[in-house]
């Protein structure tokens, strides 16, 4: 899923996301403060200095003073929008400073991230998002939506996975049983560590989830189903009506991250988790026959022209993460994991990931695009 905004390509898939750069803007951002926000009285001015500073601050050493410690101990990656909302937009307007209902000596601020055309000055939003201001050993400091929006919300835990949803949902408690099983599985499939904890947070849909992220605002495609993941965190964010309990994809971002590394091509590492976790709330197996059918009506399309510009996803079909599972799973059946490692190290450049890849296979070049397409059940 792919949306191009003032010129920025934003890649939304739940694995690309997590592994680019979030760098705050520093000192060319231009923050501003909407209209009936109030910034002068105290302690919404002292607030606000604390915000402007954690977003022009240049270290994140001292930009992670500012975050709550107790916050920050809970893992590496604390401010949990950051690899969302910080992609280079440089206008921030703050529509919100209050004191937030509920919960004492703590305020919201709610941030409107844009891109403004220097032409024709219209204004491009790219997130709506919130974090909280708390009273913490005598000073204010930053703390994280989701633990606040979610302290109603049930938890059940399953093995490894804790499971975190709406107190309306009913629980699918066999289905999550299976997902529990899954990750244990995965992870000695590919001869890893017995997975550490994971935190799983799922809605009916994936605007919701987002929102109790704090992602009040980001553009999703208008899908209701989906999923995204924080490996770092070992967080993962699931919306669906149908596989709130089983959205297996993100997991795999989570158990499978040793094996993806900076120099895996993105589109690599998603087929890597299609492969193993589905997508959209669908299995391997019940994602191929779409691939099949597209790949039949477009005999044009090569697996290295697949890698340089894949196809926008139409419904549950993504042929980039569906057709690139099937080249990890040709890897894996020739290879075994020494091939698939081999292909996920290949680097990022297509004709690199192509070249590895038959390889790996044992055929030429021009045989690999023949044999990729008939694996996919291509006419």
């Amino acid at each position: 899923m792919r949306h191009v905004i003032a010129g920025i390509v934003l890649t939304l898939g739940a694995g690309l996301l997590q592994s680019a750069p979030a760098q705050l803007p520093v000192d060319s951002l231009h923050l501003a403060v909407g209209f009936g926000v109030d910034t002068t009285a105290s302690p919404q001015h002292e607030i606000l200095d604390l915000w402007k500073h954690y977003l022009t601050e240049s270290s994140d050493s001292l930009r992670a003073t500012l975050w709550s410690a107790h916050e920050r101990a809970t893992g590496a990656q604390f401010d949990l929008v950051r690899p969302y909302v910080y992609q280079g937009f440089k206008h921030f307007t703050v529509v919100d400073l209050s004191p937030a209902v509920g919960l004492p000596q703590t305020y919201v601020i709610r941030t409107l991230v844009t891109a403004v055309e220097d032409s024709t000055q219209d204004v491009r939003p790219l997130a709506l998002y919130r974090v909280y201001a708390t009273m913490e050993d005598g000073r204010w400091v930053l703390g994280n939506a989701l633990p606040r929006t979610t302290r109603d919300w049930r938890r059940t835990t399953l093995g490894k996975v804790t499971f975190v949803y709406p107190p309306t949902h009913a629980f699918a408690h066999r289905r999550a049983e299976a997902t529990a099983t899954f990750v244990d599985s995965l992870a000695r499939a590919f001869g890893l560590p017995e997975p550490k904890p994971i935190t799983y947070f799922f809605t009916d849909d994936l605007s919701e989830t987002l929102r109790a992220l704090g992602l009040e605002f980001f553009p999703t495609g208008g899908d209701a189903v989906g999923g995204r993941s924080n490996a770092a965190q070992r967080h993962a964010y699931v919306g669906s009506p149908d596989h709130g309990e089983d959205y297996r994809h993100e997991l795999a971002h989570i158990v499978l991250a040793p094996e993806v590394s900076s120099r895996t091509a993105g589109l690599v590492a998603e087929g890597l988790m299609t492969w193993t976790g589905g997508s959209v709330g669908l299995d391997y197996a019940a994602l191929l026959p779409a691939l099949a059918q597209y790949l039949s009506a477009h005999p044009e399309l090569t697996l290295e022209s697949l890698l340089q510009n894949p196809p926008l996803r139409m419904g549950s079909l993504d042929v980039g993460y569906s057709g690139l599972a099937v080249l990890c799973k040709m890897t894996f059946s020739h290879s075994g994991l020494p091939g698939l490692r081999a292909l996920l190290a290949a680097g990022r450049d297509p004709s690199a990931v192509a070249n590895a890849a038959a390889h790996v296979l044992g055929v030429s070049p021009s045989q690999l695009n023949s044999s990729w397409r008939k694996e996919c059940g291509a006419r």
